[in-house]
């Protein structure tokens, strides 16, 4: 199966009809480290929209404001935002209301240590060789912290949602029917195409295996396609070729290794 037919289909926008008397007026938050995306009218900073709702410019405007949210917006941001709506009576409101509360998932599940650096969200598999994940970047993620562009998310950032979605689903869809032995994500190969832009709006990451090796318990293999997608865009696909191995045994083979390459240094 080729990249381009996993796919995942888009959540259908809840129907809002406008208040009478108002104009409909859509717009996406983001968080203020994607400022730089923030431009014009219809994209605005947490701390923009948050501004405008506390001087009542909203309100006053005559248009019944739709708030949808981009990423960078985490569980406190939404409840500012849902505490600020409310006084608005009903002027402002946010177009999914649970789409923040969809927690990222457990650290555990990507190998990271820390949440700020989990980039999925309801990790789903319909079968163990197909998974997909709403994309979730947290405004203090590693990748973004110290990084100079544009409008755009950094292509980092897709690599390492793409290196997530393969260990997730290990973790969720293939860890389960094996020995109970921790394993480590080892990269043989990587052929990575960009297609577009990725922005700091809502996107999928998906998965699917094409082969897999699990006669040695001890060191399984795989080979899969992945691909993010973002408003029906094709926005980067990749094939990767990777291990997971029994933390005891890749322990061991690190040591070793490590020790050869001292003694090459040293002499």
């Amino acid at each position: 199966m080729a990249p381009d037919d996993v796919s995942c289909p888009q959540t259908p926008r809840r129907e809002i009809p406008a208040l009478a008397g108002h104009t409909r007026r859509d717009v996406v938050v983001v968080a203020d480290r994607f400022a730089r995306f923030a431009r014009g009218d219809r994209v605005l900073t947490l701390s923009g929209l948050l501004g405008l709702l506390d001087s009542g410019a909203l309100r006053a405007s005559g248009c019944h404001w739709v708030v949808h949210l981009g990423q960078g917006i985490d569980c406190t941001d939404g409840d500012l935002l849902e505490a600020a709506c409310d006084k608005t009576e009903g002027t402002v409101c946010l177009a999914d209301p649970q789409a923040f509360r969809q927690a990222p998932e457990r650290p555990a599940i990507v190998h990271k240590d820390r949440p700020e650096n989990v980039l999925l969200a309801g990790v789903h598999s319909p079968v163990p060789e197909h998974c997909r994940a709403e994309l979730r970047i947290h405004r203090d993620n590693e990748l973004v912290l110290d990084h100079h562009t544009g409008e755009h998310v950094q292509g980092i950032v897709i690599i390492e949602a793409m290196r997530q979605i393969c260990i997730a689903q290990f973790e969720t869809a293939v860890r389960p029917g094996l020995a109970p032995v921790s394993y480590a994500g080892v990269w043989q190969r990587i052929d990575l195409s960009f297609e577009d832009f990725l922005f700091p709006l809502p996107a999928t990451v998906e998965s699917l295996i094409l082969e897999s090796d699990l006669g040695r318990d001890t060191n399984l293999k795989f080979r899969a396609t992945t691909a993010v997608r973002q408003q029906g865009r094709t926005v980067a696909t990749a094939g990767i070729e990777y291990s997971m191995i029994a933390q005891g045994r890749i322990d061991t083979l690190e040591r070793r290794k490590a020790d050869q390459a001292t003694r090459a240094y040293l002499g």
